[in-house]
């Protein structure tokens, strides 16, 4: 291989590489963007709980989330370690954002 042959190929990978970095970047932002939405519905949740008389914490629903998006996760080939991280660490963020949003309006579990 001569060197303008490496030149060449390293040139390819080198904007190979600039190419996944701005999709990461890009996907990094929908993700935040999701995230966002998200954390909306837990603020809707937090007003409407404490009237229901339904606590932040709710072990069942906790369960069908993580049940869900596990059989999404198999779905669509992410690894399952890695969205059971993520989802449970999302799911204790906001049951104790939930809580501090209902404040002593907040329902007590079980």
């Amino acid at each position: 291989m001569s060197k303008t042959d490496a030149d060449t190929d390293l040139k390819a990978m080198q904007d190979e590489m600039s190419d996944v970095r701005r999709v990461i970047d890009e996907l990094d932002d929908e993700l935040v963007a999701l995230l966002a939405k998200r954390q909306r519905q837990i603020e809707r949740a937090a007003k409407v709980k404490p009237a229901l008389g339904i606590p932040a914490r709710v072990p069942e629903r906790v369960d069908e989330v993580l049940a869900r998006v596990l059989g999404a996760s198999r779905r669509e080939g992410l690894s399952v370690e890695l969205a059971m991280n993520l989802w449970t660490t999302i799911i204790e963020w906001a049951i104790q954002y939930e809580e501090r949003l209902m404040g002593d309006r907040a329902p007590k579990g079980d």
